[in-house]
C-alpha cells in the first residue's frame, strides 16, 4: 500500500515507529501537542530549523505523512531513494521556483501535509532568523492551515546523562487570511508564524506550571 494524504505505507509506518523508539532510547524523544495535528485536509508544518535531522524529527513528531521540498542536488546516489522515501521531492532552484511552487500547491490541493522551514536554511545558534514569505503565500493560495512546530536541540551524550531530552512542541494550527496582498503583508504574517514557533517551549512550561 502506498502512502496517501491520510495514510502511511507499511514501510514508512515501520520506519517511523523504529525511529521514534530509537529517539526515545537515545535522546528521550518527547512530543508535546500531538493532539493539535489535524487528521485530514491540507496542512503546512512550519518548524524552526536548527539541525540537519529536523525533517526526519518532524516526521517522527507528526502522525501524518509529510512532503518536503529539497534542492535537486540532494538527489544523488545513494541518497536519492532515502530522500524520496521520507517524503522529499526535488526542486530546481535555478528555474526561479515556479515549478516548486506548483508542486507544493498540487500537494496541498490533494490534502497533503507539507513541511516548510520559514527561516529557509538551518541555523544552530538557537535564535530566530527573518522568516521567508513563502509559507504565507502557500497557505493563502493553497487554503491550508499552518501548524507551528518547535524542534528542540538533540542532546549530546553528556547532556543526556544529566537528564536532557529532545523535545518537540506542536502548537495550535493557524488560519492565514487568503485576502492578503503584497510582500509587506506576507512578511508580517510570516513573522507572526515564526514568533508563534519560538514561543512554544515557553508556553508549554507556563502551562505545566499552571497545572501544578
Amino acid at each position: 500500500m502506498k502512502s496517501t494524504p491520510t495514510t502511511m505505507s507499511f514501510r514508512y509506518r515501520a520506519f517511523r515507529r523504529f525511529m521514534i523508539l530509537l529517539g526515545r532510547i537515545l535522546f528521550g524523544f518527547t512530543v508535546h501537542g500531538a493532539e493539535n495535528v489535524p487528521k485530514t485536509g491540507p496542512l503546512i508544518l512550519a518548524s524552526n530549523h536548527s539541525q540537519y535531522a529536523d525533517p526526519v524529527l518532524v516526521n517522527m513528531a507528526v502522525p501524518r505523512r509529510v512532503q518536503w521540498m529539497g534542492k535537486k542536488e540532494l538527489f544523488v546516489f545513494p541518497f536519492g531513494k532515502f530522500f524520496r522515501f521520507i517524503g522529499t521531492f526535488p526542486v530546481d532552484r535555478q528555474s526561479g521556483g515556479r515549478a516548486a511552487l506548483r508542486a507544493a500547491l498540487d500537494y496541498l490541493e490533494n490534502g497533503w501535509a507539507l513541511g516548510i522551514f520559514p527561516e529557509g536554511t538551518h541555523r544552530n545558534d538557537g535564535t530566530a532568523k527573518d522568516a521567508k514569505s513563502g509559507v504565507v503565500m502557500l497557505s493563502a493560495r493553497g487554503n491550508a492551515r499552518v501548524l507551528p512546530i518547535y524542534m528542540g536541540h538533540i542532546p549530546t551524550p553528556a547532556e543526556r546523562l544529566r537528564g536532557a531530552k529532545l523535545h518537540a512542541y506542536i502548537g495550535q494550527s493557524m488560519t492565514i487570511d487568503n485576502t492578503l496582498k503584497g510582500g509587506k503583508a506576507y512578511r508580517e504574517a510570516a513573522d507572526e508564524i515564526l514568533k508563534a514557533i519560538y514561543a512554544l517551549p515557553e508556553k508549554h512550561t507556563v502551562k505545566l506550571g499552571e497545572e501544578r
